[in-house]
């Protein structure tokens, strides 16, 4: 090979690789109310790669948060949060809401991080949310529930929950009572930091997945046919011995993060599989065929694969379920309906009743 060919060869890797990076889907991370920020400060330590925006009521807290750029909704609260006050969150993102539209331009994917029950958190979120798709976004929200225990904090999340429905395209439920089964013997303090934790994994592998290389990619028009109208969704993740596929799906499959919910009403799926290098296509085969014997004939399914040496004979499965029905969020939900006016769109009343 002459000097002429290798340096004309450079220089075409080189053009292929400003093209992969210019064509690489813009991606946004967005902390909402205290429980969202925390999780944005464990990414940001976890090496999250994309840009991040914390957005709370509450300044001493933004102050410890760590994030690319951080917005305090002030003019109501005067920095001091909400008091648990949903409407103050809900006014005080919409005062804002000129501030908070320059933060989404040119965003391909918004995902927003957020915990249900408190004033910012629950009030906040759908305002931002459906900022973020006026602006042509794909939105996927993560958002936690407090402990049913709580009573009428629960009851605000859950009404706060259809309302960030509403306005995503699909959300992801993580239940803190899921916590009593995980690991009951923790302290709270620890307890809840495992549930911060998986708030940060959940989005932390959906960027992965659409941002590194694969040998059967996910790319952003896969997301939006399974998530644009994706509804209530979950994730299910497990690892294990690649000798044994069908028992990680098992293991994911007895691990949800929401009670009670059934797989089988799904109307779309992301199944990404990661395997070492000498991984059979069998085996992957295997759990793909394991996930999507349960769910409908006509679901949506999409799969992505890659391969990393560190995994070398052990296989991990990220799992995104939508179009979920979770029984104990459809109580109720004619009577918030009535309360507030024929503003759930029919594909999202379809998927809760």
């Amino acid at each position: 090979m002459t000097i002429y060919s290798l340096m004309r060869r450079v220089s075409e890797i080189t053009v292929l690789e400003e093209i992969h990076e210019r064509e690489k889907p813009k991606i946004m991370v967005i902390g909402v109310g205290g429980a969202g920020c925390n999780a944005v400060t464990r990414m940001k330590k976890l090496g999250l790669k994309v840009p991040t925006v914390a957005i709370n009521t509450d300044a001493n807290h933004l102050k410890i948060v760590d994030a690319d750029r951080k917005i305090l909704l002030k003019k109501i609260s005067q920095g001091r949060g909400t008091g648990g006050d949903v409407e103050i969150g809900e006014r005080s993102a919409l005062i804002a809401r000129e501030e908070l539209k320059t933060i989404f331009r040119g965003e391909d994917i918004v995902f927003l991080a957020t915990g249900l029950g408190g004033g910012t958190g629950t009030g906040a979120t759908p305002v931002i949310a459906e900022l973020a798709r006026e602006s042509g976004a794909l939105v996927i929200t993560i958002a936690t529930l407090p402990f049913k225990v709580e009573k009428a904090r629960f009851l605000r999340a859950k009404k706060g929950l259809l309302r960030v429905m509403e306005a995503s395209n699909t959300i992801i439920v993580l239940e803190n009572d899921k916590l009593m089964e995980i690991v009951p013997h923790l302290p709270l303090q620890k307890a809840f930091l495992v549930m911060d934790q998986l708030m940060s994994y959940t989005i932390m592998s959906f960027v992965d997945v659409v941002t590194k290389p694969s040998i059967i990619n996910v790319d952003i028009s896969d997301l939006k046919v399974v998530m644009e109208h994706g509804g209530f969704s979950t994730i299910l993740i497990s690892e294990g011995d690649i000798g044994n596929p069908r028992e990680i799906v098992v293991d994911a499959l007895n691990r949800p993060f929401v009670m009670d919910m059934d797989y089988s009403t799904a109307s779309g799926a992301l199944i990404h599989v990661t395997v070492g290098e000498d991984a059979p296509i069998s085996t992957m085969y295997k759990a793909i065929d394991a996930i999507s014997s349960f769910l409908k004939r006509d679901s949506n399914i999409i799969i992505g694969a890659r391969i990393s040496p560190e995994f070398e004979s052990r296989m991990r499965i990220l799992v995104v379920l939508t179009g979920i029905k979770i029984p104990f969020l459809e109580e109720g939900v004619g009577e918030i309906k009535e309360k507030r006016g024929e503003i759930l769109p029919p594909h999202i009343l379809d998927k809760i009743s």
